[in-house]
C-alpha cells in the first residue's frame, strides 16, 4: 500500500458509508459490485487536512491539464511539489549522466505530525496560488 496516496474518506449516513472525497468516489465506482474489506478508523483533524491537500491537488492538476493540454494528476503534482519546495533528504544523488535524483520525504501520517502537515499544506497552497 502506498502511503503517499490520498485517504479514502467516507461518512456514515442512514446506515451506509458514503464517499466524501473524489478518490473515495472513484474507488467505489471501480468496485462495480465486487466485495471489499473495510477497516473503520475515525477521521482526525490530520486526516481532514490530508483530504483537503489531495482535493486541492486534484483541482490544481485539472487546471494544469486544461492550460497545458498535458496529463497532470494529483500524484504527479504531489511529487513535483516535494521536489520544487525541497521536501527531500540530504543532497541530491547523481547518476553517471549527471542527472540529480532526490530522496523525497514522505507526507504520510507516520512521517508528519499535525504541525508539520499544516506547514506543508500551507506551503503547497501558497506556491500553487
Amino acid at each position: 500500500m502506498n502511503i503517499e496516496k490520498p485517504p479514502l474518506l467516507f461518512r456514515s449516513q442512514f446506515g451506509r458509508l458514503s464517499p466524501v472525497n473524489k478518490i473515495a468516489e472513484e474507488a467505489v465506482k471501480a468496485l462495480s459490485g465486487q466485495d471489499c474489506r473495510v477497516e473503520i478508523k475515525r477521521s482526525t483533524a490530520n486526516q481532514r487536512r490530508r483530504a483537503f491537500y489531495w482535493l486541492f491537488l486534484d483541482v490544481v492538476a485539472e487546471v494544469l491539464r486544461d492550460r497545458t493540454d498535458t496529463p497532470w494528476d494529483a500524484e504527479t503534482l504531489h511529487d513535483e511539489l516535494r521536489r520544487t519546495l525541497r521536501l527531500y533528504d540530504g543532497p541530491p544523488l547523481k547518476t553517471p549522466a549527471g542527472r540529480e535524483v532526490y530522496r523525497l520525504k514522505s507526507t504520510s501520517d507516520r512521517s508528519m505530525n499535525e504541525v508539520e502537515r499544516a506547514a506543508w499544506t500551507t506551503r503547497a497552497v501558497n506556491y500553487c496560488e
